[in-house]
């Protein structure tokens, strides 16, 4: 996945912006995070024979950046109904520093930085994770969100500031790294580790 080069993010903060017309998008495949990677018997047995993880079988993605910050617009079917008790939700996830497995959401010698957005909160929210079932509060980082649901379909940008620093994964122009998604209907009460999600890290490579 490339992340474009432009003058200025700041054109693309919004998921309607005119220039996200003009990048390439690429569809991520998807699938139901198997039951056996739950990491309580409760939700194992909770779950059992229910359907979930399959209202988006893939998520287009394009990127952008102006070197000093990057911007990812998410495209996915599935809008939830007004009035239900768990929110949709997108996941960005980059790899801090090793070589964490992203279907087992890191180590604790090889974490994953987290953007989560939440349909019913404003932005991201910054979150650490080492390990299946293991996550804490995320290092502050500038960051934004915003969405639009068009029928069916949520549109969402989600922008971060290039560079690093503790618990951050780094970013910056002419370097590539890894990034996966995770995806929550909550049309379907899905929350926590029950989700659709990108099995394996695909690259992303920002221009120089």
């Amino acid at each position: 996945m490339r992340a474009l080069r432009v003058p200025s993010t700041k054109d693309y903060l919004l998921p309607g912006a005119a220039g996200w017309a003009q990048i390439n998008t690429e569809d991520i495949a998807l699938i139901a995070t198997p039951l056996a990677m739950q990491p309580t018997e409760y939700i194992r047995k909770s779950w059992e024979g229910k359907n979930y993880g399959g209202g988006a079988k893939s998520v287009k993605v394009a990127s952008v950046h102006d070197g000093a910050t990057w911007a990812i617009r998410l495209s996915w079917t599935g809008v939830a109904p007004a009035g239900k008790d768990f929110p949709d939700a997108m996941a960005v996830a980059l790899p801090v520093s090793g070589a964490p497995a992203l279907a087992l959401m890191g180590a604790p010698d090889a974490p994953i930085h987290i953007l989560r957005w939440q349909a019913n909160k404003d932005g991201v929210r910054s979150i650490s994770a080492t390990g299946i079932g293991q996550s804490a509060p995320g290092p502050d980082l500038k960051s934004s969100a915003q969405a639009k649901a068009d029928g069916d379909t949520w549109h969402l940008v989600i922008s971060r500031a290039l560079g690093s620093g503790k618990g951050v994964a780094p970013l910056a122009a002419g370097k590539k790294t890894g990034v996966g998604f995770a995806l929550w209907h909550g049309g379907n009460d899905e929350r926590a580790g029950i989700k659709a999600f990108s099995i394996d890290w695909a690259e992303l490579a920002l221009d120089a």
